[in-house]
């Protein structure tokens, strides 16, 4: 197979001391450059999945003008990417085009004089482009080989993955071909749905590339901190003394700690540069997460590749992606992981080096069984979830991608780029552009005239005498802003600078005044001036405050993780990877599970609060909690379980039943308007029913709870 690639990639791969083709890229390379078959490669981070790609299409692109259009979900992988690409293409003459927001323009100019080569871009620069230039577009890839997705989970499942589906295929579109799709991932859940995913409707003739499994050892272990019954800044708090061992503990390698959430990035980087200075040290500990300003977050990629001292970065999943950054030691996890996939993402940041081993901190934050205890709170859910997780992890199962979601807010943001990139386009091809053969299958036609008319009367789009659509007065507006390329909201957030620096951007409630103290970058900061017309703050360092401990919303948590809590509280398997803490208090949490019966009931009625024990994952208990609530009762997800207060068994019970003995009832029956606040983009543009069948999809599964009522008044009638 090596003697097939390009006689320059030979000589590279020699240069690099390259001892052969691994087996993922020996088995794609024959599909990618003999075939026009769309290929996933799935396999471990740093195994060499971009290569598995890229050799053999640069092998096409060699003595030729054609184009490879690579996209990544975000920059920092672009510009990673760049510099890996250009060891291989600038000995063949391939032109390398790096593609978004932060690079200027000159990139581009020559890309649009010569459209050869290589382009890396992000979905929002590729909606830019198909939107000013449509005209263009045959023009500039009427050479292209295929396009390359990295980080394909990343996209599975949200706005920015349905907006992917739309440009890729608008793409299509003007050229009037089929172009190759690559999709690259290292963890995937189901590769079916994956598949379908990166050729929607097409699922079954993905080419499905992956790796055999690689002999990396993991070095882990689950630390439990007590949490004391009354919570205090001082050092008896938990993260403070997570932040004091994690000072002594990261000190001889670099590492990657991710904690739940921005607030407790900030608090942990901030604790930890406390810790260097008091002790006389350099500092050596950043922090990393999206609302930094780029300088800052490529300042700590800097100081972990440096390899001078040894670093570790405070972040969120903005390092999970793989980017160079270094040989990395070890991850440490603070708090419950909530999916596998995310955690295989992290360990696979560690323990690159042949012969080295990843390491894995887990600390979970507990409070030791007492009185005032309730019967949820007995079974400690971080822990249980921490250590099903993990077992999944080492079982290598990951969550498979959600389908057959309705997206209607990304629908009226492609329409509009659809209209601007056409220069208007009728209904009906508009209709089947996006829905009929694009992404939006699920949307029917009446459903996209609703939309349409929806649209009109928001003044986002009108009608000429020829049947075209048109951008309307407020659509006109709001496509030529730049926040209009990006499928997610733009957060209305305040600009923080020092000394003309720029640090990064936060949201700020307008009650902010000079004075205040928040914390951001790792530091803490009072604010010297305050612009809230033009959202721009400007502070100075200060050593006074309160830090923020706010966590993250988080991922919803997959069923197969609670049947493996439930299985975790059934086993007297004792892992030996527990500190003792987590073994007494896991213990604990079984003998708990036991005197609760929960090996063959689900109710647990305890004061005037019931609590149902269902194992389910958090979109169908979430519904649940809607059915009941829609009796009448009081239901809220726990998460471990749902609990239902002021009510009785009885009351419980027989709420079960009126639901199993009646149909499912839809989102509109469930819910009003006013009930579910707009979590996406466009959603202040969708009438009620649209709006709320688009909601419900995506964060609910009514049928099956339904099904699950059913399911649990039968098996109680008999």
């Amino acid at each position: 197979m090596f003697n097939r690639l390009a006689p320059p990639l030979q000589r590279a791969l020699w240069r690099l001391g390259w001892k052969g083709l691994r087996d993922h890229q020996q088995a794609a390379l024959p599909l990618i450059l003999d075939t026009q078959a769309d290929v996933i490669v799935s396999a471990a981070t740093a195994s060499g999945k971009t290569e598995a790609a890229f050799l053999p299409l640069l092998t096409r692109l060699w003595g030729g003008a054609g184009v490879v259009l690579y996209v990544a979900p975000v920059k920092a992988l672009i510009n990673d990417q760049v510099e890996r690409l250009q060891v291989f293409c600038e000995g063949m003459d391939i032109p390398v085009y790096p593609w978004h927001g932060d690079v200027g323009p000159t990139s581009r100019k020559r890309f649009f004089v010569n459209p050869s080569g290589v382009v890396l871009i992000t979905p929002e620069s590729l909606e830019a482009l198909l939107f000013r230039r449509g005209g263009e577009v045959r023009g500039l890839f009427g050479a292209i080989e295929a396009v390359v997705v990295d980080e394909l989970h990343a996209f599975i499942g949200n706005v920015r993955g349905r907006q992917l589906q739309s440009l890729l295929h608008r793409l299509e579109c003007q050229l009037a071909r089929r172009v190759q799709r690559i999709g690259l991932s290292a963890t995937l859940g189901d590769m079916s749905l994956a598949a379908d995913f990166l050729r929607p409707g097409q699922g079954h003739a993905v080419q499905v590339v992956t790796s055999a499994d690689e002999k990396r050892h993991l070095q882990l272990a689950l630390k439990v901190v007590c949490q004391p019954a009354t919570m205090s800044e001082t050092d008896q708090d938990p993260h403070w003394l997570i932040a004091n061992e994690l000072f002594e503990r990261l000190r001889g390698a670099n590492h990657l700690v991710f904690p739940a959430g921005v607030g407790l990035v900030e608090f942990y980087a901030d604790a930890l540069r406390k810790r260097c200075e008091a002790a006389g040290l350099p500092v050596t500990f950043f922090p990393h997460h999206g609302r930094l300003a780029k300088s800052e977050r490529e300042e700590t990629e800097a100081e972990l590749k440096r390899g001078h001292l040894p670093v570790s970065a405070i972040c969120t999943t903005t390092l999970e992606m793989g980017i160079d950054i270094g040989a990395i030691k070890g991850i440490v996890q603070i708090g419950p992981p909530q999916t596998v996939a995310s955690l295989c993402q992290r360990i696979g940041r560690a323990g690159r080096r042949e012969g080295e081993a990843a390491v894995l901190w887990q600390y979970c934050i507990a409070k030791a069984h007492g009185p005032g205890m309730d019967c949820a709170e007995g079974l400690q859910p971080d822990l249980v979830q921490a250590v099903a997780v993990i077992q999944l992890f080492l079982a290598k199962w990951y969550e498979p991608p959600r389908s057959g979601e309705l997206d209607y807010s990304t629908l009226v943001q492609q329409v509009l780029s659809l209209v601007g990139e056409c220069h208007g386009i009728t209904a009906v091809v508009a209709y089947e552009r996006l829905c009929q053969t694009g992404p939006f299958r699920g949307v029917s036609q009446g459903d996209f005239i609703t939309l349409l008319r929806a649209m009109a009367a928001k003044k986002l789009l009108m009608q000429d005498a020829n049947r075209l659509l048109l951008h309307g007065e407020l659509g006109e507006r709001l496509v030529n802003h730049y926040t209009f390329y990006a499928a997610f909201p733009d957060s209305q957030e305040y600009r923080l600078r020092q000394g003309g620096k720029d640090l990064g951007t936060l949201p700020l409630p307008t009650s902010n005044q000079l004075g205040d103290v928040i914390t951001f970058a790792g530091r803490r900061w009072s604010i010297e001036r305050i612009d809230h017309e033009k959202r721009m703050v400007d502070l100075q360092p200060s050593s006074m405050g309160k830090l923020p401990r706010t966590g993250g919303q988080g991922l919803p948590v997959h069923t197969k993780v609670r049947e493996e809590m439930r299985a975790v509280l059934a086993s007297q398997h004792m892992p030996v990877w527990l500190d003792a803490n987590a073994r007494s208090l896991l213990q604990e949490a079984r003998k708990q599970y036991l005197n609760l019966q929960l090996d063959r009931d689900y109710c647990v009625a305890e004061g005037d609060t019931v609590y149902l024990f269902l194992w389910q994952g958090d979109v169908v208990q979430n519904s649940l909690a809607a059915l009941l609530n829609h009796q009448g009762l009081q239901a809220r997800n726990e998460g471990i379980c749902i609990a239902v207060k002021h009510a009785s068994l009885a009351m419980v019970t027989l709420a079960i039943a009126q639901v199993a003995a009646q149909p499912c009832p839809s989102a509109a029956q469930l819910f009003t308007r006013k009930d579910v606040p707009n979590t996406e983009k466009w959603d202040w543009v969708l009438p009620d029913e649209l709006f709320l069948a688009g909601q419900t999809s995506r964060a609910l599964d009514l049928e099956a709870a339904h099904a699950l009522c059913i399911h649990l008044y039968e098996t109680s009638a008999h």
